[in-house]
């Protein structure tokens, strides 16, 4: 015990020129999702865990969630911390960060560009809306620590590397599975990079094979005494149609090119070229062979950024889940910021960067007005429903919801500019089937005598109207109540 104490004391000495870049990442993360924090919005699950303090993440096999949530929270029932977890989350974000900008660039000083390159890891529009949760955000983020984290240790052995491998591949599972695929672009990165300025091939070969075994292993470990199979709105099966799986990539990519906005995509085009050109240039290969190995690699990686998912038999869509592509644009990023004489290539990128950060504000602002506007709309129903006869009595009546408030209409015009705030913004008020559009509704404001049942559909009746108004319309008889959102 002794010696493993004296040995994290030395290695924590020999990585302390990382608290600098840490701390800045720290206020720069900080400074970013301010806007989110003061929105204190119930992110989805939020609403149900903010009501009832449960964990629930066993449910996908995120046993490491359950059992940090109770140190986290000091209970084992979970209440409302934030914004401790999502500040927790920064600081997770900001040292994997600088892990990954030592590992790529293998130097001991950092610089500003340093750190604006690896900005997308923790602020590109996917991993903000793992940000926004209340609850999940520190196990998101300790899900790509995880993952980034063992490179750190491959100077001190093969063992010592591989242990880690396969122990942070491990958390990386117990956590949140998106960050699946961070390990790997990495190492391929790395590999790529060692070749590129003529490493030894037989170092390489010995750190990719102990890469694949230690990251395998990690996998199979999970699969065949961890995880619990599911088959709900995501499955966990791998799929074995080669179609499938193509189809399913193309989707992901489908959605990075509806999500992003096209003078985005544009300057990840720039940056992607701005690394193949110092690549080509810095080689100490033959530049051919650079060229096309430069072109496999980013083929290889930008396939990556969704891990897993695109090979199970129902993968997830929702943003959170393609925060990898994220990391592959800030892990392309350092390489560009970290060479010489590209300075039109770093103002591209430094732009890009400039416009995560202020879309962290625009969505952050977003979120709060539609949580005004769901209040709002809530209230007014309530008010109409307080005030009816039929709600005089005792007796318990039925209450349906039918169609949806969608957006604020301060949001709305904005969803035209900004194409992904259409699925980081979520259903808040409405019948539209989706369980957390009605769960602040009906659990949030004890609404006497009302009972939620979905075993019957009140569309189907003829109701008469007794309330009209220009935001709903209230159709009631007896028991059984309808409103008609507009």
């Amino acid at each position: 015990m002794k010696e493993i104490v004296q040995n994290l004391k030395q290695m924590g000495e020999k990585y302390s020129f990382m608290k600098k870049p840490i701390c800045t990442l720290i206020i720069i993360h900080a400074v970013a999702i301010s806007a989110l924090i003061r929105a204190n919005f119930n992110y989805i699950d939020d609403l149900g865990r903010v009501r009832y303090g449960y964990k629930g993440w066993e449910s996908f096999s995120r046993y490491i969630s359950n059992y940090f949530s109770i140190f986290i929270h000091a209970d084992t029932y979970l209440t409302d911390i934030s914004p401790l977890p999502q500040l927790l989350a920064i600081i997770m974000l900001s040292v994997a960060g600088s892990i990954a900008i030592f590992v790529l660039t293998e130097k001991q000083s950092f610089n500003i560009w340093n750190c604006i390159a690896i900005i997308p890891l923790g602020l590109s529009p996917y991993f903000l809306e793992c940000l926004s949760y209340k609850y999940d955000s520190p196990y998101m983020a300790l899900s790509v620590l995880s993952s980034i984290f063992p490179l750190l240790l491959y100077e001190y052995g093969i063992l010592a590397y591989s242990a880690a491998t396969i122990t942070g591949i491990m958390v990386m599972c117990m956590t949140y599975q998106a960050a699946s695929g961070i390990y790997p672009m990495l190492v391929i990165l790395l590999c790529f990079n060692w070749w590129n300025k003529g490493k030894c091939s037989k170092e390489i070969i010995k750190f990719s094979a102990a890469s694949f075994t230690g990251y395998i292993s990690a996998l199979l470990i999970y699969k065949i005494f961890i995880m619990k199979p599911i088959d709900d709105y995501a499955s966990n099966s791998i799929v074995h149609d080669i179609t499938q799986i193509t189809r399913q990539f193309t989707r992901y990519f489908m959605y990075v090119y509806t999500d992003l906005k096209k003078w985005w995509l544009l300057l990840i085009g720039m940056t992607i070229i701005a690394y193949i050109y110092i690549s080509v240039r810095d080689t100490s290969r033959k530049r051919l062979f650079a060229f096309s190995l430069s072109i496999l690699t980013l083929l290889a990686v930008s396939a990556l950024s969704f891990g897993m998912y695109p090979i199970l038999e129902r993968p997830i869509y929702m943003p959170r889940a393609m925060y990898g592509f994220g990391a592959f644009i800030s892990l392309i990023g350092v390489s560009v910021m970290n060479a010489k004489k590209v300075y039109p290539a770093k103002l591209v990128y430094f732009y890009l960067c400039w416009s995560f950060l202020a879309f962290s504000f625009t969505y952050g602002n977003a979120l709060h007005e539609q949580d005004r506007y769901t209040n709002f709309r809530i209230n007014a129903v309530i008010e109409d429903m307080n005030d009816l006869e039929i709600f005089n009595s005792d007796i318990g009546k039925i209450v349906q919801l039918s169609g949806n408030i969608g957006q604020s209409p301060a949001i709305r015009s904005q969803k035209q500019n900004y194409q992904i705030l259409n699925r980081l913004i979520p259903s808040t008020f409405g019948g539209d089937g989706w369980m957390w559009s009605e769960y602040y509704f009906y659990n949030y404001f004890s609404l006497k005598n009302v009972i939620q049942d979905s075993s019957i559909d009140l569309k189907t009746y003829d109701l008469p109207i007794i309330n009209d108004t220009m935001y709903h319309t209230i159709k009631g008889r007896d028991s059984y109540i309808l409103i008609e959102l507009k």
